[in-house]
């Protein structure tokens, strides 16, 4: 209890507040206490006790996964093992961040939606248990479109930051609708990053020119802080580092333009008698 606490005096009837924290909560990987705050008069007789207002998590995130199951991805594990690994990265639970998937091909499927799982530990395993669909064609603008539409309406919360992370490996075969699809997105205020897996064109000796060039169009800007290019599927490992450190940056910055480094400070509160 002594730990972090504070008093502050005021000199006009010589009372004084003081405030000491009585637990932690954890924001990312921040801890931010609150506790129980006293006024007492100038002979410690206690006049008010008050509880400080308890902070909300910069970490408060929904993020929706957006994941191309058709035929041309190969091997599956390594997507899935991509899946498991940025999860991890996730700060996921109540308050906090939360994380829904969708698979889409031909047709897209609610793998679980957000909030549907509290934990990491259940959020993994429901990942560990996802299936490829397969599909023959890579309808992306309807994946991004259901996901805007319908994933983020399924448990997303109110005044969260919204997340969306689009991972293919192919041009998308509905493409006259997808600049409306990405557009209508970006108007929400949804963060886009984006993922081109190439395996399908290196293995084929295909120009993915093109490609890029959509997948780029995707990700918000700049394409330097939210598009990623892999050589295969196997090489989406070597990107979960750098992908989970922007979403950290991401989260790190409130919806007031607070600067990452200010929202890094630890425990402890202090009080400050005002005139009201």
């Amino acid at each position: 209890m002594g730990l972090g606490m504070t008093l502050t005096s005021n000199s006009k009837d010589n009372s004084f507040v003081t405030c000491g924290p009585l637990w932690s909560h954890e924001c990312g990987s921040s801890l931010y206490s609150t506790g129980i705050c006293t006024k007492a008069n100038w002979n410690f007789r206690l006049t008010q006790t008050f509880a400080p207002a308890l902070q909300r998590c910069e970490t408060f995130m929904d993020i929706v996964i957006v994941l191309d199951g058709s035929n041309s991805i190969y091997p599956w594990y390594e997507v899935q093992d991509f899946i498991i690994n940025i999860l991890q990265r996730f700060y996921i639970g109540p308050g906090q961040t939360q994380v829904g998937v969708v698979q889409y091909g031909s047709t897209v499927v609610h793998e679980f939606s957000l909030g549907e799982y509290q934990t990491v530990e259940d959020v993994l395993d429901a990942a560990r248990n996802i299936e490829q669909r397969g599909g023959e064609e890579t309808r992306t603008a309807l994946g991004i479109n259901v996901a805007r539409s319908e994933a983020f309406q399924r448990g997303g919360r109110s005044g969260a930051q919204k997340v969306m992370i689009v991972i293919t490996d192919g041009e998308s075969h509905d493409s006259p609708q997808l600049m409306e699809a990405v557009s209508q997105s970006k108007r929400e205020n949804i963060t886009m990053y984006a993922i081109a897996v190439l395996g399908y064109y290196n293995r084929r000796g295909i120009n993915p020119e093109t490609f890029l060039k959509e997948i780029k169009f995707i990700a918000s800007d700049p394409d330097e802080e939210h598009f990623f290019k892999v050589t295969d599927e196997s090489a989406l490992k070597d990107i979960v580092d750098a992908l989970g450190e922007k979403i950290f940056y991401l989260e790190g910055i409130s919806s007031q333009g607070r600067g990452f480094d200010l929202q890094m400070a630890q425990a402890g509160f202090s009080s400050r008698l005002v005139n009201v």
